[in-house]
């Protein structure tokens, strides 16, 4: 039995059944699988493109690395994506053969500006990226490595080509986020992007000082496995409302007048 004592009871209910009613929002999770039998490049050539979809959203997946050698920085140029231990991705840039680790996602020891390797998730909507798991990793001890994060803040150029990878930093004026530098990354999942940060486009890559603290750069090198990411479904306009609730609500809105009334005779 309910015992309703005022006009702030009434109002109350009337809210608690309104939260009883509304739909919450909910996250759809999407994982992505490299498969060579099912997926394929759209060629063998530098800047090649991964396209494939998984519930409903849609991902376009390319390489890049800083391989124009200049005096200074270097400038990110497209690379070519390929398959790595068989069903993960790696990256070939432009100074590179296909020998290991040069097939891998990687940065070179040997050039003074490190030639760092990213692949750039681009999504036809904005995800959160949860996690990221590795089939190969070297660089911060046995089978690990440091990797950064970036996602596109969804203002401005998203362009990587021609720039540094200091330029397309947020920190220096640029439109990519830090989303984390992450040390010591194994081979079984690894969650990322504690704040759940949602964009369209995410670069991963091997450890950049660019990007800030976290790591140790110069020798490291991953083969991407699988990407797992979520999207935020809203609640449909219209919550159909079980058979009784009207009832429930005409007694409610009964109940209010008869209070009112009351209040106004006193």
């Amino acid at each position: 039995m309910v015992i309703i004592r005022g006009k702030r009871s009434v109002r109350t209910l009337f809210a608690g059944l309104a939260l009883c009613m509304s739909a919450p929002a909910f996250s759809a999770i999407q994982m992505w699988n490299w498969d060579p039998s099912s997926d394929s490049f759209s060629s063998s050539n530098w800047g090649n493109t991964l396209s494939m979809s998984e519930g409903g959203v849609g991902l376009t997946v390319s390489g890049w690395s800083d391989t124009e050698d200049l005096g200074g920085d270097d400038e990110v140029q497209n690379a070519k994506l390929i398959w790595a231990n068989s069903s993960s991705l790696g990256v070939q840039n432009r100074d590179e053969g296909t020998s290991s680790p040069d097939h891998s996602i990687d940065s070179v020891t040997s050039d003074p500006d490190g030639e760092f390797d990213m692949v750039l998730l681009e999504f036809d909507t904005a995800v959160a990226l949860e996690g990221i798991d590795l089939s190969w990793a070297r660089g911060a001890g046995n089978n690990k490595t440091d990797i950064s994060i970036l996602a596109y803040d969804g203002t401005g150029s998203s362009s990587l080509a021609g720039n540094t990878w200091a330029d397309i930093f947020s920190g220096n004026g640029g439109n990519y986020d830090s989303v984390g530098n992450y040390s010591g990354v194994g081979l079984s999942y690894y969650a990322v992007n504690p704040g759940d940060v949602m964009s369209t486009k995410w670069l991963i890559g091997v450890y950049n000082p660019v990007f800030g603290s976290g790591g140790d750069y110069g020798d490291d090198g991953f083969k991407l496995d699988l990407v797992k990411t979520s999207t935020s479904e809203d609640p449909p306009s219209e919550t159909p409302v079980p058979g009784s609730l009207p009832m429930i609500l005409l007694g409610l809105v009964l109940l209010r007048k008869k209070f009112s009334a009351r209040s106004a005779a006193v």
